[in-house]
């Protein structure tokens, strides 16, 4: 077989995402001759848009927590997140000049707010460790020889290798890379894959009048998700209406679990605005309000409890006039709101395409997976990392981790 390099790496990585360009650092750091190969013309696009590129890299809870917060996958991450947990990512950004703080539940983000900054450490941190990049560069296709990979096939020729490292993604923001290639390449060794689905996505609505309201946050809620009048996933915390429906932090973290039973049929979901008032407490907050604002409209009597875009959605859904005045609400027209006011409901009537999701569950299958050193039990030496595993986790910065700690776990175990 002829190759177009004469050199024979120990590493070849597929894929130059966070998981990826993290382990070509390592092993290079290893003293490791290491290749990183990017299908698109640039490295790191998906970790641009992190956080609307303000780049959620971590999370400061304890390891237990983080474990838990990937579910089944938890226990196999145990290893990686061990070997280079938030604290050493945090040492080792700051060793390139990156400082970093810590916001609302513990979301690490760097200090200048820019994802470039994360970007430009890791990617020194590759050229401080020789690592070869080549951007423009599709894999097609494993090379295999006695059940060993050999190397990869590639629009640009083939390269020899013995380890080869796939890093490529899901299949959310194919604009960045993202396009399941890996699953490909995986499923050639004999790799199951887990059905892939959003992890981290908004959500249509039934209801048409959200495109009155798009761009409006609600923050401090209490979102509970029905289906067939059994609660199906409840988070406290803040979402937005946008033009075809809703998304926001709470929405996204509940949507694995929404994701997985709206392909049973339509999701209720009921949005309490005032989740630490009892209805009887809001009530009489509630005509406090009406009281003071008596000869104005009830409008501004609402404004108090929710965005004024909102109050013309409940004033029209309980059928009350919005130039009514406060003083002139009857008791039935109170408990109408009051009963919006606690619990807004809107229709899920299906989940965002794939391509918008934040992270793809679903991928390899960890079964067929060292969890101590992310090698391939089916293929001697090919390695997976980052979000092409069946791992995936709430946001808050526990996606970027697990990308980073497998990364750098198969770039310290290759041979």
């Amino acid at each position: 077989m002829n190759f177009i390099t004469d050199n024979n790496y120990d590493l070849i990585v597929i894929g130059g995402g966070p998981a990826g360009m993290m382990a070509a650092g390592r092993a290079g750091e290893r003293e490791r001759n290491v290749i990183l190969l990017e299908k698109t013309d640039s490295l790191g696009k998906k970790l641009l848009l992190c956080a609307s590129g303000r780049c959620n890299v971590t999370n400061t809870v304890p390891i237990h927590a983080f474990l838990e917060a990937y579910g089944k996958g938890g226990n196999f991450l145990r290893t990686a997140v061990q070997v280079f947990d938030n604290e050493r990512l945090r040492s080792f950004l700051l060793t390139y000049g990156v400082e970093t703080i810590v916001e609302n539940k513990g979301r690490v983000f760097p200090k200048d707010q820019n994802a470039n900054s994360i970007l430009k450490a890791i990617k020194d941190y590759m050229h401080d460790n020789r690592v070869r990049i080549l951007t423009n560069t599709n894999v097609l296709k494993l090379i295999t020889k006695n059940n060993t990979v050999a190397g990869v096939e590639t629009n640009q020729g083939s390269f020899s290798g013995r380890n080869v490292l796939i890093a490529t993604g899901g299949l959310s923001y194919p604009g960045t890379g993202s396009t399941g290639d890996g699953y490909k390449l995986a499923s050639f060794a004999g790799h199951t894959i887990t059905p892939t689905y959003p992890a981290i996505i908004a959500f249509e609505t039934l209801e048409t009048w959200v495109i009155s309201v798009q761009g409006t946050p609600i923050k401090n809620a209490r979102i509970t998700a029905f289906q067939s009048n059994k609660i199906i996933s409840e988070h406290f915390g803040e979402a937005l209406f946008t033009h075809y429906g809703i998304s926001g932090p709470a929405i996204l973290d509940m949507s694995k679990q929404l994701v997985e039973h709206i392909k049973d049929g339509q999701l209720k979901i009921h949005i309490d605005f005032k989740p630490s008032h009892t209805a009887e407490k809001l009530d009489k907050v509630f005509v406090n309000q009406l009281k003071r604002h008596g000869g104005k409209t009830i409008k501004s009597s609402l404004t108090f409890f929710i965005p004024e875009k909102l109050c013309y959605v409940l004033l029209n859904i309980c059928k009350i006039d919005s130039s009514k005045k406060s003083s002139q609400i009857t008791i039935q027209e109170r408990r109408k709101l009051l009963r919006q006011l606690k619990g807004l409901q809107l229709t899920l009537v299906r989940h965002r395409p794939i391509d918008e999701a934040i992270v793809t569950a679903g991928g390899v299958n960890l079964d067929e997976i060292d969890a101590k050193t992310m090698e391939s039990k089916l293929l001697k030496g090919l390695y997976f990392a980052g979000e092409v595993l069946d791992v995936d986790a709430p946001t808050g910065g526990f996606n970027l981790q697990a990308a980073f700690s497998t990364g750098y776990l198969a770039g310290n175990s290759i041979s």
